[in-house]
């Protein structure tokens, strides 16, 4: 990051009485370089010491159009323009799962944008601090690190994630205090992923840094009580992985899924498919109770297949074990069979094992003749909305169709769904999605859920901005999001922060694809009420 030495101060700041019109003030590279009561800051373009500007605590406390801003990690007036406010984002924008990075930046550019050109946060600039990660933990965690201009710090830690890993085998990301650089970012949002965000949550954390809007429904640190006191700097604008698991299963049963025997997950070997796998037996537990009979191993009480990121042939191996335990539910009877698959993966792991299934649920071979699994087999798939529902819908499309046994061309996008945390920005009437979409074509950009994610989360991000009061400090912040006013985004009705609470969104909309690759509703799902089915 660009090291603000220089602090800049309004333009035509008054001298000191008595000086000429001759008068040339010293000039100077650092502070240090000045008298007692100056600093070092610009004046028409040039560095010169100049007066210390007045402490501040709200903007009230400052006159001549200048605000209360951060100089030297302490609040003073300064000018709004010389004082923009600087939002961190690491994510990626290369590697395999790049259009996921892609997209949610820019949503939170359209909302930053939006502002900006609307006069910003009373004259300052929102300004995002972007680094590629690639999808890779480690790259994300010394993207937190720069972004934050972290420190070594003195004395105790003061959070337990800095020092115990969220994932077991993990190294600590510190074993010492860690502390914010004098330009680090106000805040981090929009990270993307769980193995990502599991290594640079507990630095964000440990720095004192709001954690915002990560496009990720992990429970680990951002939902559960690791981080202790500093889960305070978490604030979740998403609904989490264990709701659209929820949603998903009340969906399987409602399709005629009979029991845990028919029920699969087939995820990502880390973090973020952990997640998945948990939300989707806590949902089995709640809504049906325990298990019965008993799972051979307790650790897996609903089959699994796991698949090794950025590693297709490992998910054609996991889809000759998910095929071979489905032929083992055919063979045992002569009913028809249900099956429901949950999927905690991303768009091009999706896309193999859906169309490799398929193919050979279709295969025109000696198992067809014995299982018929063409007639008697009924697939749902459903993805959890990190798999970048978009890129999936156009590679299913352009993948096409598949000749059955009868002669019926039968299209891949047949019976798969995607479990959304935002409304359908193709159909729905809400403000902020029609203003989504307003703003995504004029910047002559192709619409995705992602994006529209990136916009809400960004949307939330400001208003919280807006209505703070005072030097913009993350501590500080954290009161203001609390009392954030009800916003109307149409998120669902029991949207909002409050003390007790740093999850905004608590909604899942289910889709489905048709095959033009289109997203049609069906279903909403809300905490506390039951499932609603679009017919």
């Amino acid at each position: 990051m660009v090291n603000r030495i220089l602090f800049v101060l309004a333009a035509a700041l008054p001298l000191l009485g008595g000086c000429s019109s001759t008068f040339t003030p010293k000039t100077c590279t650092l502070d240090k370089d000045c008298g007692d009561g100056l600093i070092c800051g610009l004046q028409d373009g040039q560095a010169v010491c100049l007066p210390t500007p007045t402490t501040c605590a709200h903007d009230s406390d400052c006159g001549d159009g200048l605000i209360c801003g951060m100089k030297s990690s302490q609040a003073a007036c300064v000018a709004p323009a010389d004082a923009p406010l600087h939002i961190g984002m690491s994510a990626p924008v290369s590697g395999p799962s790049q259009a996921l990075g892609t997209e949610m930046k820019l949503g939170i550019l359209l909302a930053f944008d939006e502002q900006n050109a609307a006069g910003g946060i009373r004259g300052r600039q929102l300004v995002l601090d972007f680094l590629d990660d690639a999808y890779q933990p480690a790259l994300a965690e010394q993207n937190t690190r720069d972004l934050l201009e972290v420190k070594p710090g003195e004395g105790e830690v003061k959070c337990p994630t800095t020092t115990t890993p969220a994932v077991a085998g993990q190294m600590p990301v510190s074993t010492t205090p860690l502390n914010r650089g004098p330009d680090a970012v106000l805040a981090l949002i929009g990270n993307v992923g769980t193995p990502t965000m599991v290594r640079s949550a507990p630095i964000a954390l440990e720095t004192g840094t709001l954690f915002f809007g990560a496009f990720t429904g992990a429970a680990k640190i951002l939902r559960d009580d690791l981080a202790g006191s500093c889960h305070k700097y978490v604030f979740n604008v998403r609904a989490s992985y264990a709701e659209e698991a929820r949603a998903t299963l009340e969906l399987f049963f409602k399709s005629k899924v009979p029991d845990a025997a028919h029920l699969m997950s087939f995820d990502q070997n880390d973090s973020f498919g952990q997640a998945g796998y948990d939300g989707f037996v806590a949902a089995y537990k709640d809504i049906k109770g325990e298990f019965t009979p008993a799972p051979a191993d307790p650790a897996t009480p609903i089959t699994r297949f796991r698949y090794t990121r950025d590693d297709d042939g490992n998910v054609k191996t996991q889809v000759g074990a998910t095929a071979a335990y489905i032929g083992k539910l055919l063979a045992a009877d002569s009913a028809d069979h249900t099956v429901g698959i949950l999927m905690t993966d991303t768009y091009g792991p999706a896309t193999t094992f859906i169309t490799n299934l398929r193919q050979w649920q279709y295969a025109e071979d000696a198992e067809q003749a014995t299982l018929k699994k063409a007639t008697r087999l009924t697939l749902i798939f459903s993805n959890v909305s990190f798999v970048g529902p978009n890129a999936l819908a156009s590679r299913l499309k352009d993948a096409g169709t598949i000749k059955t046994p009868a002669g019926a061309m039968l299209p891949y996008t047949d019976n798969v769904l995607v479990s959304q945390v935002v409304p359908n920005y193709e159909s729905d009437s809400s403000d902020v999605v029609k203003q989504y979409r307003k703003l995504i074509m004029k910047a002559a950009a192709t619409p995705s859920f992602t994006s529209l994610e990136g916009y809400i989360s960004g949307r939330i991000f400001v208003a919280g901005l807006l209505a703070h009061e005072g030097a913009f400090t993350p501590e500080a912040l954290i009161t203001t999001f609390e009392n954030l006013p009800k916003l109307s985004l149409g998120v669902g009705a029991s949207s909002g922060f409050s003390p007790t609470d740093h999850n905004y969104s608590k909604s899942v909309w289910g889709t489905t694809l048709d095959s033009t690759a289109a997203f049609k509703n069906r279903y909403f799902w809300s905490e506390g009420t039951p499932l609603q089915l679009f017919e």
